[in-house]
């Protein structure tokens, strides 16, 4: 009967879904050239700016990318940091928001993380709005959110299979 209970534990620990935690950010910069268009329309770019993760101010964004001035995609990598923790990954654009490049969305994902968000994997969305002055590098502010699954729950349905072998060891 207690392997019975046991197994039974094991299959929910695993089917249940992992709780993921939803991080708000908000945030702006500039996005400087890093040369012209090449014969393809690609433009190399690098967006540089100051964010607030759920409101904690502090993060900084570098985010180098391409972006094709024909068919209006682009695609790169980022990250955001403060002086203990980072979030990394890729970035797409999945759309433009406004007629003459004045805004778009971004399709996040995460590949890891250290600090706080080591290990981390998931995905997050965004809207930017570009302000272009006519003699300095454009401006942008972006609202987003990523959905990140909690380290606590994988911990937890870790130890549970450890202690499902353990017990079934100590029968044998």
């Amino acid at each position: 009967m207690k392997s019975k209970i046991l197994t039974l534990l094991a299959a929910w620990l695993i089917a249940a879904p992992l709780h993921a935690a939803t991080v708000n950010f908000q945030g702006g910069g500039t996005v400087t050239p890093l040369g012209g268009p090449d014969a393809a329309f690609n433009l190399q770019l690098l967006a540089t700016g100051s964010y607030s993760f759920d409101g904690v101010a502090g993060w900084s964004l570098n985010s180098p990318f391409v972006y094709n001035l024909g068919t209006n995609l682009g695609a790169g990598t980022f990250t955001f940091s403060t002086a203990t923790d980072s979030l990394f990954g890729s970035v797409l654009t999945t759309g433009i928001l406004n007629p003459g490049l004045t805004g778009f969305s971004l399709q996040y994902s995460i590949l890891g993380g250290t600090g706080m968000f080591a290990g981390a994997r998931g995905s997050g969305s965004s809207v930017v709005t570009l302000t272009v002055p006519p003699t300095e590098p454009p401006t942008f502010v972006e609202r987003g959110s990523f959905s990140v699954p909690e380290p606590g729950s994988l911990v937890l349905l870790g130890l549970g299979l450890v202690g499902l072998g353990m017990s079934r060891r100590r029968k044998a």
